[in-house]
């Protein structure tokens, strides 16, 4: 009958040494891999019914080659990123060094690093990485440019269903100099949630909610303030955007894709004030999209967005480059793709679009149309 109690001292004594045992004598092999990974763009591109003045206008026309190589090399839960951005433009988008705009977010001729990184899996819920990065948190083009990078650093938490897929996630990060052009001073904060939910045997919904908080702003690049209200030729300081987007996606024999996102700038009435001015009222952007198709999984895909874009909803700079515009904008844009092969595929874009928020009254509601064609590759 006492046995019982002398077994059990046993085996919690058993238990220890096995936790105190040395290490294997031959530890586990290190996992490696090594990836070359590269996308590259083709594109013609034709803007028409620039704005000059009340009844003048003008057409710009132009090509572009792009190639960006990159190479990744895993040792365990760590990966090491290096990757270029080489273009190759019609124009030169960063001459005269006098001229009051630069729209594009890429020097049209140039060979730079794009990408530069240390990512960590430090579990299954957790990723921390470093450097010049892919912007991990997935807002749409009307806040960031997919062609940009976040300089600095992020760390993103998830957790996921029984299947593996996301279900919440939380990313924090801060970035420094993260335009091709000038803004080394400008600071960028970032916090987004996420929350994912099924809707259907193949749909799934993300409800995600952003907070940036761009500081130091009047460190921008003249060239690259664009649409955004100035003091004294300086941006206005305080950029404190509020984001929220749903989407919805489904699988199955025709993917689809909505979107919607809306923004407001909270800083834009206290700057004002500060200036002396009447509260601002051009501080909110929506964007909605709808996709139908793919080109990697079928054959077509075809996309509309419309956005309407307060010229003070964000700061211009990270905002898109693909419209006239980066805010203060209103437009309509149609993209179909036909896929050639798995790597290859052929783009056709309309869109319509006018400068709602011109400091010229009669350009406000003058339409201008771009067209491109487009050739992506992907590997």
């Amino acid at each position: 009958m006492r046995r019982g109690p002398v077994g059990l001292l046993f085996l919690l004594a058993a238990a220890r040494a096995a936790a105190q045992e040395s290490p294997p004598l031959f530890p586990p092999e290190q996992q490696y891999s090594f990836k070359v990974k590269g996308d590259a763009l083709s594109r013609e591109e034709w803007t028409t019914s620039v704005f000059d003045a009340p009844g003048v206008s003008h057409n710009d026309d132009r090509w572009r080659l792009q190639a960006r190589p990159r190479l990744e090399i895993g040792i365990n839960k760590i990966v090491l990123g290096l990757g270029a951005e080489l273009n190759y433009s019609q124009d030169k988008n960063y001459v005269p060094a006098n001229q009051t705009i630069i729209r594009d977010n890429y020097r049209s001729r140039d060979a730079r690093v794009d990408l530069a990184f240390a990512r960590w899996q430090i579990g299954s819920g957790a990723r921390l990485e470093g450097g010049r990065f892919e912007m991990p948190v997935a807002l749409t083009e009307m806040l960031w440019d997919r062609d940009l990078r976040p300089q600095g650093g992020a760390l993103t938490l998830e957790m996921h269903d029984e299947d593996g897929r996301p279900r919440l996630g939380l990313t924090l990060l801060a970035a420094r100099g993260s335009h091709v052009f000038d803004d080394d001073g400008v600071r960028m904060l970032l916090a987004s949630g996420a929350g994912f939910f099924g809707a259907g045997e193949q749909g799934r919904i993300e409800l995600r909610g952003s907070f940036v908080k761009f500081t130091r702003v009047e460190k921008l690049e003249t060239r690259i303030r664009r649409q955004n209200s100035r003091q004294g030729g300086l941006v206005f300081q305080d950029y404190d955007v509020l984001d929220g987007i749903v989407r919805y996606r489904r699988d199955g024999g025709v993917p689809l894709q909505l979107v919607a996102d809306v923004c407001w700038n909270l800083g834009a009435d206290p700057t004002a004030r500060a200036a002396g001015e009447a509260p601002r009222k051009n501080n909110q952007g929506l964007w909605l999209a709808a996709v139908i198709g793919s080109t990697r999984s079928r054959r077509l895909r075809l996309e509309y967005t419309f956005a309407r874009v307060d010229k003070d909803a964000t700061v211009a700079a990270y905002a898109t480059d693909d419209f006239f515009w980066a805010t203060g904008w209103l437009g309509h844009r149609g993209d179909l793709g036909v896929k050639a092969t798995d790597h290859v595929a052929f783009h056709v874009v309309g869109q319509l679009q006018r400068f709602k928020d011109s400091a010229r009254i009669e350009e406000r509601d003058h339409w201008v149309k771009r067209y491109r064609s487009e050739i992506r590759v992907v590997y």
